[in-house]
Formats: C-alpha cells, structure tokens, sequence
C-alpha cells in the first residue's frame, strides 16, 4: 500500500516541537514519517501539517479538523490527548466522547488513520511523587481510550506504551516532555514499520 496525501492533526509533538532543521523551522516526526513512506513504497508522500502547539482534542476538533477534506487525503494521522490530561478539568468521558466524534469524522474521509498511545512521561520528567501517580493514571486511562477508538474506527494505533526504548532520556529535548531530533526519527520508524515494514 502507497500514500500520496497525508495530512498530520494533533499538538505540538505533531507540529515539530525540539526537532527543528537547518533553517530553524520544526521537521517532526509526521515529515520524517512522509520521507520514509516516499522511500518504502516508491510513491512521493506529501504532508500538510495542521498540528499546533497546545492542542486539546477539542480544539483538534474545532480548529484543524475542518480543513481536512480539502486536501483529500489517503493518510492521517491524529496524535492528542497530553494537553487534556494536563488540565486540572480533566473528564475522561468527555475525552472520550470528543476524541471518538473525532475519529469517526476521519474515517469517513476513507483515508488511512494512524494515531498512538500516549507516552509514560513520568519515568522522563521530574515530579512529586504524588503528581507522578495522577499523572501515570491519566495517560494510562487516556491510552485505554485511544486504543477503543482506534479499534472502533479500524485505525492504525502505534502502542507507544509498549515500544522499547520509548523514555530513554536521550531521546528528549531540555524540557523532559518532547523529543529531540533522535526521539521524532524514532517515532517516524515505529510509524512507518506499522504502516509499510520493510
């Protein structure tokens, strides 16, 4: 299978955050993933990056979802959730419900849907002990979520939780939370394997 029209939805680890090229501008893990399809299947895949740093799953919804159809793709991808289970409102229904209207909307482009699990970042950032419990259970509930829905709506979901190697430090950026040049060509393989193995 070949895809020539991907368009990235999701946050700031979608937009490029800590991998930025040459000319100062983020590359990220969705391009990288595009250069390794364009390889892998001998067909050019060209993305259109609609991610944007801060991003909730219902901003997600709001905000970049509608410019979707436009560019008809045959690949999306939708990487969310880490900013919603930061916020102190934090409801998992409400995650829930949000995140499945998303995925339904998607899958009725027809193109296919990749998304993934959220990280622990627990074991990378520093926390009290007592964040570090609310905040392991909050990705591991929002993880359980995305998984239902991912299969709900037939999509491609990368189990992050699982990949070896995942919260090697060196695979981050200063901040703790977001990869570096290595942790978005790490992601961009694990993707790419899911999609299109060598």
């Amino acid at each position: 299978m070949a895809w020539s029209s991907y368009v990235a939805l999701g946050d700031s680890l979608t937009a490029g955050l800590g991998d930025e090229g040459r000319d100062g501008r983020p590359v990220g893990w969705a391009q990288r993933l595009a250069d390794i399809l364009s390889v892998r299947t001998a067909v050019r895949c060209s993305l259109t990056n609609l991610a944007a740093d801060g991003a909730t799953v219902r901003e997600v919804l709001a905000e970049q979802l509608p410019a979707v159809a436009a560019h008809k793709p045959d690949l999306v991808s939708v990487t969310v959730g880490t900013n919603d289970v930061r916020a102190r409102s934090f409801d998992e229904m409400s995650f829930k419900a949000d995140l499945g209207q998303l995925f339904e909307r998607l899958a009725a482009t027809g193109a296919t849907l990749l998304t993934w699990t959220l990280p622990d970042l627990t074991a990378v950032l520093s926390l009290s002990p007592e964040l570090q419990e609310i905040a392991r259970e909050r990705l591991r509930v929002a993880s359980d979520i995305i998984r239902e829905q991912a299969e709900s709506y037939s999509a491609v979901c990368l189990d992050i939780w699982s990949l070896p190697g995942v919260t090697d430090p060196g695979l981050y950026g200063p901040d703790r939370a977001h990869p570096n040049h290595r942790g978005h060509q790490f992601l961009a393989a694990a993707c790419a394997d899911k999609l299109a193995p060598r």
